[in-house]
């Protein structure tokens, strides 16, 4: 199994090999790099894909220290270093498109482009609300464990009858994840803003909302204006977890996005600037 070491801790990733442009796919808070299969296998033989799973996710360590987006952006920036590659195309949902406005706010000349799948920069306005939610799921994961809170979320992400399979493919992600790295996550997402750090940014981004998501498609239109080169598009009849509900429509959005900026020939580290 591929894994690389940071800070004493084994992370796992995959890695298709391809000799096209690399992506980097970043999953959700809860999620793994598996979930990424249906993009995986549909873009591997165009691109060099690449899945990570963060700490105490999938068959990564847990994190035994506080845990921050940079934390994570570094994790995604080490495996990066690690295979040789100095820039990529980095794709993220929920928690991972965060991650992926990290790197666009600390590290944004590692990047050739960003997709981001029902997520943000962080709140403007209306902070509390998230720390609302951060706080009562902190409470009920605290009181009941983290496979009630799984067992709640579930149908909400795959509401319809036919959707049984991924909601068994959730509560499997979830079951392996570590709670306690769960619940330091879950404190970062509700400290997460770097709503003024991306304004303005030249990077390419793609900004895929599901119309159910749980935040609206007027937020993420709201922080596409402040970003100096993003598009906005609504993956229809999908909700938080489009890159398994909505994978053709997802695929066909990002195949196109990365085809228009991709670069073809990608150079290895020259020195040792970055790592």
């Amino acid at each position: 199994m591929p894994y690389f070491s940071r800070d004493g801790r084994n992370l796992f990733f995959t890695d298709s090999a391809g000799q096209g442009a690399p992506l980097l796919l970043l999953h959700g808070l809860g999620s793994q790099g598996t979930d990424w299969q249906p993009q995986f296998d549909k873009l591997q033989g165009e691109f060099r894909v690449l899945t990570l799973d963060f700490p105490g996710h999938g068959n990564s360590d847990i994190c035994a220290g506080p845990v921050s987006m940079k934390t994570l952006a570094e994790d995604a920036l080490a495996l990066l270093d690690h295979l040789g590659i100095a820039r990529a195309h980095v794709a993220g949902l929920s928690l991972g498109g965060m991650v992926a406005f990290q790197l666009l706010a600390s590290s944004a000349e590692r990047l050739h482009s960003l997709t981001v799948i029902n997520s943000g920069p962080g709140m403007a306005s209306g902070r509390w609300r998230l720390q609302l939610v951060v706080a009562l799921r902190t409470l009920l994961i605290r009181g009941f464990g983290l496979k009630t809170l799984a067992k709640r979320i579930a149908p909400k992400l795959f509401p319809r009858a036919d959707q049984q399979p991924l909601r068994e493919k959730f509560l499997q992600s979830i079951a392996a994840a570590d709670e306690q790295t769960y619940l330091k996550i879950l404190r970062a997402i509700g400290n997460f803003n770097v709503w003024r750090e991306v304004a303005g940014s030249p990077v390419a981004v793609l900004i895929l909302t599901a119309d159910r998501d749980y935040t609206p498609v007027s937020y993420k239109a709201a922080y596409a204006a402040t970003l100096g080169n993003a598009r906005l598009s609504v993956i229809e009849n999908s909700g938080h977890a489009s890159p398994m509900d909505r994978p053709e429509q997802c695929n066909a959005q990002i195949r196109a996005f990365l085809r228009e900026h991709a670069k073809r020939t990608e150079k290895p580290l020259e020195s040792a600037n970055y790592i």
